[in-house]
């Protein structure tokens, strides 16, 4: 693998206010930074509260947490929800903790700093979460110029797993007619159907996201349901 120079992240930070949300989330100043697509998510999650009560009635995890801003999010609006999130890097994973400490949701959102791949060999969670929520890197490991900030790099690009292995372990920790819920580029959408057909995740929920003057879809929002039955949905869609 070709040795890039390295962009040290730092330890300094920023404190964010997100609009709308009674939340302060601390996250690097010059390392990987949440962008909107936590919001995007969020959104879809909420357009779709009442077909979804039942899984929002229960565990969630997001894999991939970063500095936690998904399930803080979340957690506001859903307040019957538990939520877990996996973070590899252990900086983002020390952050997004006390990002939950500091918004008084110790209660309600629990941080592991793990590889998420390692969930497979628990069978504790085998069929755990009724909901997994994921805004996972979009770049495969050799597709596009990699970043020279290690904590860029990782979030941004497949070099701690693929799609595949995602999708593996989405399905095997959640349950029957649990939700998979992810936010990806529009140009992968057949791979990521393929995937998620092949471990029995069934696409129920598409929308493509555009930019403003664009008829070409640059992202996507889509939910699956681990043994659910054929047929999707394509809603509207939203244009940014």
């Amino acid at each position: 693998m070709e040795q890039l120079p390295q962009n040290d992240p730092g330890t300094t930070t920023t404190l964010e206010k997100p609009p709308l949300y009674d939340l302060e989330i601390e996250q690097p100043e010059n390392g990987y930074r949440y962008n909107q697509d936590p919001f995007l998510l969020t959104r879809f999650i909420n357009e779709h509260r009442n077909q979804w009560r039942t899984q929002l009635d229960g565990e969630c995890l997001d894999l991939g947490t970063g500095v936690g801003i998904l399930p803080l999010l979340l957690a506001r609006d859903f307040p019957g929800t538990h939520f877990t999130g996996i973070e590899i890097q252990k900086e983002l994973a020390t952050l997004a903790a006390n990002n939950v400490i500091r918004n008084k949701l110790s209660e309600r959102i629990e941080i592991i700093t793990a590889d998420y791949r390692d969930l497979n060999k628990k069978t504790d969670l085998t069929g755990r979460f009724k909901m997994i929520v994921c805004n996972p890197p979009y770049y495969p490991e050799k597709g596009g110029r990699l970043n020279r900030c290690p904590q860029k790099r990782l979030a941004r690009h497949e070099m701690a797993g693929n799609l595949e292995s995602l999708i593996q372990t989405a399905a095997s920790v959640l349950t029957t007619k649990g939700l998979f819920i992810v936010i990806f580029p529009a140009e992968r959408l057949v791979e990521l159907i393929a995937y998620l057909k092949s471990q029995k995740l069934e696409p129920k929920h598409l929308k493509f996201i555009h930019p403003k003057h664009s008829d070409r879809a640059e992202n996507l929002l889509l939910a699956a349901r681990k043994n659910g039955a054929p047929g999707i949905i394509i809603e509207n869609p939203l244009t940014i």
